[in-house]
């Protein structure tokens, strides 16, 4: 990583904010050195609309932490840059980008939100959002959850639903480092917990799991008072939840097992819904303390 290093220092040396595709270039030259890994988790069709070489995470990390370094004392030049690699230089130009616009974005917050959330309504894949939700947009809300969090609230119902996604990933991780916003960003899951999109719909079921690693009462309340749901479209997210839960927290949601039980004996319920709350009633009847 050391020749790696000096080549982006060379790079940044060269930097001309009016020029940002020949730094560009040359940080895409410095990427592909390093062999590619595994993509199979980007449908192949997504994959065709953006270039997506595979190269690891963590050499584009380096990559973009170090540019960072420099553009946090220089937003206005840097953010051409930023820009440029997100638009032209495919998956691994967008992971680069994020982590300078997360350096960017603690410094100057007030203009570099609004341009987050502009480039996630291009994103293409899930990826995509969830790079730019924790290394992009999740940095100042971690550090001053009080001012920003509200902030991004009227976000959870854009109409893009990458936008959307992106939000509440940030939103379920802030527990993660601040355990007594569990119940608030908890709530706030229950504006998505009936979108029809399916990259919403696993992103919220992360919102309530990941909720719960800070506190389980108030994920265990929420889930309560909506098994079973108003809206099927709910149904999904409710179950998912139970299923995907880290097994050291399932005893605290055993209380719920009741309610999954009569859920699935609803005779209106479909037969795909049963399923996926059977699944669920499997899942606590095997939890210790029944």
């Amino acid at each position: 990583m050391s020749d790696l290093a000096e080549q982006v220092a060379q790079i940044l040396n060269d930097y001309a904010p009016v020029q940002p595709e020949v730094a560009a270039d040359a940080l895409r030259t410095a990427w592909l050195q390093f062999e590619p890994k595994s993509i199979a988790g980007i449908k192949a069709e997504l994959r065709e609309q953006q270039e997506t070489v595979g190269i690891p995470v963590p050499v584009l990390k380096d990559i973009g932490v170090q540019i960072g370094k420099a553009a946090r004392k220089r937003v206005d030049d840097y953010t051409p840059l930023a820009r440029q690699l997100w638009d032209a230089y495919g998956r691994e130009g967008r992971v680069v980008a994020v982590y300078v616009l997360g350096a960017m974005e603690l410094t100057a917050p007030e203009s570099m939100i609004p341009l987050i959330i502009e480039l996630c309504r291009t994103c293409i894949t899930w990826e995509d959002a969830d790079q730019l939700a924790m290394n992009a947009l999740e940095p100042i809300v971690r550090k001053q959850p009080d001012r920003w969090l509200t902030a991004i609230e009227p976000w959870l119902t854009d109409e893009n639903k990458w936008v959307r996604r992106a939000v509440i990933t940030v939103i379920a991780r802030l527990p993660m480092k601040h355990k007594d916003y569990t119940a608030r960003c908890v709530a706030l899951t229950e504006r998505l917990l009936n979108d029809a999109d399916m990259d919403v719909k696993k992103a919220v079921s992360f919102a309530i799991r990941i909720g719960a690693r800070g506190d389980p009462a108030p994920v265990r309340d929420f889930l309560a008072a909506h098994v079973p749901p108003n809206d099927p479209a709910a149904t999904w997210v409710l179950c998912d939840a139970i299923r995907s839960m880290a097994t050291t927290l399932l005893p605290e949601f055993v209380p719920l097992l009741p309610r999954y039980t009569e859920w699935a004996a609803d005779p209106t319920v479909s037969a795909k819904d049963r399923r996926s709350i059977e699944s669920a009633v499997q899942i606590l009847s095997q939890r210790p303390g029944l």
